[in-house]
C-alpha cells in the first residue's frame, strides 16, 4: 500500500506536468485614429496531442445585441497566423455569434510539446465613444478556452498624441460578470498601457481592460454612419424600413394623381342650408363616411318636421311616432327608409341594444341611401386605391417579424408607423368631386351664418327674424356640422322671453325631456350626446364593444471569446 501511494505521489507532478494548457497570453492592441484596432495575440500552448493535435482554435465574438434589442455587428479580419515564429496556415468557419479562426490544417498534426502561437488581426466599431471622453472596453481572453491561462497581460498602444493625464486605465479579473480587481497595470510615456493578471486563469474566468482617453483624437461615427449600420446589421429592421419606404413611394404619386381635393372657392355667408340637401346628408358628404351622428341628425330632422317625437325619462331614449294631422314637409334622401325602417313594426321603439336588429337595420338602409345618392357624385374614397398598400404593409410586417432577432422596438416602431401612415392616407385619399366642392362651400357659408356669435350679428345684412321656429328647423343642421351650441347660444334670449300655449317656458313640441330654455345651449348639447350615445350603444349587439465609471465588469466590452485545441 505505501509503494501504491508512493507511486501515485511521484506521478502526480508528471501528469500536471503533462497537462495541455495556455502557458502564456498576451494580446498587443493598437488603437488607430479611424477607429480601427489591430491586434497582435501571441499565445503559448503545450500540447500532449489530446485535444492539440493540429493547434488550437480562436472564436472571435462578432455579434452583439444593444439594450434595445437590435444587433451590433463588428468587423473582423483575420490577417495572418505564425506558429514558432514561421507561417501557419487557417481558416476561419461562422459559429455561433462569430466566427472560428482554426490555426493548422486538418492534415496535419503538430508535435507534442510547447506552442507559440502568433495571432494577428484587425477590428472596426470596437471603440465607445461618451460625452466626455472615448474608450477600448475589451476583452482579452474570453471565457471560453478550454483550458487554464498561467499567465494572461495586454498592452494598449494610443497611436496619437493624448496627454497622459487623460489617458485611464482599468481592468478586471474573474468570471464572466465579475468586478474582481486582481491585476496590475502601468502606462509609460510612449502611451503604452501595460496589464497583466496577478495569478493564473482557470477556465471560464477572464481578462477585462479599459483604456479611456480624452475627445477629439479618434475619427466619431457620424450619425449616418451609425444608422447606415443599424440597417445593415438588422435584416429585420431593414425589411420594416424598406416596407415603409415602399409604402411612401406608391403612396405619394398616388395622392397627387388621385387624392387631392379640388381648389376650395369662395365661401359667402348664407341664411339658408344648401338647397335639396338634408342635415345627415351634408355631414355625410363633408366627412366622406357615416357615423352615428348622421343618423342622430336625421332623427332631429325627422322630430323637427313633426314625424315622431324623442322621449327622454331617466336614461332611457324613445322615438314615438306621431299620427299625422296636417301637412308636414316632405322627407329628404334616406330619411324615408330610416323612418321606415324605425316604425316597421311598432309605433315607439326605445333606443336600446335589446332593439338592436330593428335599429341596425333602420340604420343600414339609411345609409345604404345615402350612399346611392351622394357617394361618387360629390366626393371619391379611392379606397381600391389602399389595395397595394394593404399588400406592402403586411408583407414587410411578416417578413420582419420573422427575419433576425424579429420584434425589436424598433421593428415594431417602423411597423406601427407603416400602419400609421396608411391610415392616414386611406383618410387623405378621400376627396370631393368638383361638384361636391362646390356643395361644401355652400356648406360652410351656412355653418358661418350658424356659428357666428351673437355679438357679431351686426354684420350681417339682412339676417332672417330670430324665431324658435328658424331655431327648430336650423338646429338638426347645426348639429349635423358640429356647432349646435354656438347656434344655440345665440337663441338662448330671445327664447327664454318666449311663453307657450300653457303660459310656461318655451320647449320644442318634439322633444318630451328636460328642457331649459334659460341654459339653452347645455340643454341642446345634452340632446345631441346623449341621443347619439343612445344610438351608437343600441345599434350594435351586445357585447360588441369593449367597457373598459466603474460600471464595468469582467467580460464586458468587445473581444472575447475562447477557443481550444482540434
Amino acid at each position: 500500500m505505501k509503494r501504491l501511494v508512493a507511486l501515485l505521489l511521484f506521478l502526480l507532478p508528471l501528469a500536471t506536468v503533462a497537462d495541455e494548457r495556455i502557458l502564456k497570453f498576451h494580446s498587443d492592441i493598437r488603437v488607430m485614429t479611424d477607429g480601427m484596432i489591430e491586434v497582435t495575440e501571441t499565445i503559448k500552448v503545450r500540447a500532449e496531442g489530446n485535444r492539440i493535435k493540429r493547434g488550437i482554435y480562436r472564436d472571435f465574438p462578432t455579434e452583439y445585441q444593444d439594450k434595445l434589442g437590435n444587433e451590433y455587428k463588428i468587423d473582423f479580419v483575420p490577417l495572418a497566423v505564425l506558429r514558432n515564429d514561421r507561417p501557419e496556415s487557417f481558416h476561419t468557419q461562422a459559429v455561433r455569434n462569430g466566427t472560428r479562426t482554426y490555426f493548422g490544417r486538418a492534415d496535419r498534426f503538430i508535435d507534442p510539446g510547447e506552442h507559440t502561437y502568433t495571432f494577428r488581426y484587425k477590428a472596426s466599431r470596437m471603440l465607445g465613444f461618451f460625452d466626455e471622453h472615448d474608450e477600448l472596453y475589451w476583452n482579452v481572453t474570453g471565457f471560453d478556452w478550454a483550458f487554464p491561462i498561467d499567465k494572461a497581460s495586454a498592452t494598449v498602444v494610443l497611436e496619437f498624441d493624448a496627454p497622459l493625464s487623460g489617458i485611464t486605465e482599468e481592468a478586471y479579473t474573474g468570471p464572466f460578470g465579475a468586478r474582481g480587481r486582481d491585476y496590475r497595470s502601468r502606462l509609460d510615456s510612449g502611451r503604452r498601457v501595460y496589464f497583466e493578471a496577478n495569478k493564473p486563469l482557470s477556465p471560464v474566468n477572464g481578462l477585462t481592460i479599459v483604456v479611456g482617453w480624452p475627445k477629439g483624437f479618434v475619427d466619431e461615427p457620424t450619425n449616418t454612419d451609425r444608422v447606415g449600420w443599424l440597417l445593415k446589421d438588422n435584416k429585420n429592421l431593414l425589411a420594416a424600413v424598406i416596407g415603409y419606404l415602399l409604402l411612401l413611394a406608391y403612396y405619394v404619386p398616388i395622392w397627387r394623381q388621385h387624392g387631392r381635393d379640388p381648389e376650395e372657392g369662395l365661401i359667402v355667408t348664407r341664411y339658408a342650408p344648401p338647397e335639396g340637401f338634408s342635415p345627415a346628408s351634408l355631414r355625410y358628404i363633408r366627412q366622406m363616411y357615416y357615423d352615428d351622428k348622421v343618423m342622430t341628425a336625421a332623427v332631429v330632422n325627422l322630430a323637427v318636421k313633426g314625424y315622431l317625437e324623442i322621449k327622454k325619462r331617466g336614461k332611457s331614449h324613445w322615438l314615438i311616432m306621431k299620427t299625422p294631422n296636417e301637412p308636414k314637409p316632405p322627407m329628404a334622401a334616406g330619411e324615408r327608409e330610416l323612418y321606415v325602417g324605425l316604425f316597421k313594426s311598432n309605433s315607439k321603439i326605445e333606443l336600446d341594444d335589446k332593439n338592436h336588429a330593428v335599429l341596425g337595420k333602420a340604420r343600414g338602409a339609411h345609409r345604404k341611401s345615402l350612399v346611392k345618392d351622394y357617394k361618387q357624385h360629390y366626393f371619391k374614397t379611392n379606397m381600391l386605391l389602399n389595395i397595394p398598400a394593404i399588400v406592402i404593409v403586411i408583407a414587410s410586417t411578416i417578413i420582419a417579424l420573422n427575419i433576425g432577432r424579429g420584434p425589436t422596438p424598433f421593428v415594431i416602431a417602423a411597423i406601427v408607423l407603416s400602419f400609421l401612415t396608411m391610415a392616414l392616407f386611406a383618410v387623405i385619399m378621400k376627396r370631393p368631386t368638383i361638384r361636391g366642392r362646390k356643395l361644401l362651400d355652400e356648406m360652410l357659408g351656412f355653418k358661418d351664418f350658424l356659428e357666428i356669435a351673437e355679438k357679431d350679428e351686426l354684420n350681417l345684412r339682412n339676417p332672417p327674424e330670430k324665431t324658435p321656429e328658424l331655431f327648430e328647423s336650423f338646429l338638426p343642421f347645426a348639429l349635423a356640422l358640429g356647432v349646435d351650441q354656438q347656434w344655440s347660444e345665440r337663441f338662448a334670449t330671445v327664447l327664454a322671453n318666449i311663453r307657450g300655449p300653457d303660459g310656461g317656458a318655451y320647449r320644442p313640441s318634439w322633444y318630451n325631456g328636460s328642457w331649459n330654455s334659460s341654459n339653452l345651449s347645455k340643454t341642446t348639447s345634452k340632446l345631441s350626446s346623449g341621443l347619439n350615445s343612445a344610438i351608437s350603444s343600441s345599434v350594435s349587439p351586445p357585447g360588441s364593444s369593449s367597457g373598459g465609471g466603474g460600471g464595468g465588469s469582467s467580460g464586458g466590452g468587445g473581444g472575447g471569446g475562447g477557443g481550444g485545441g482540434w
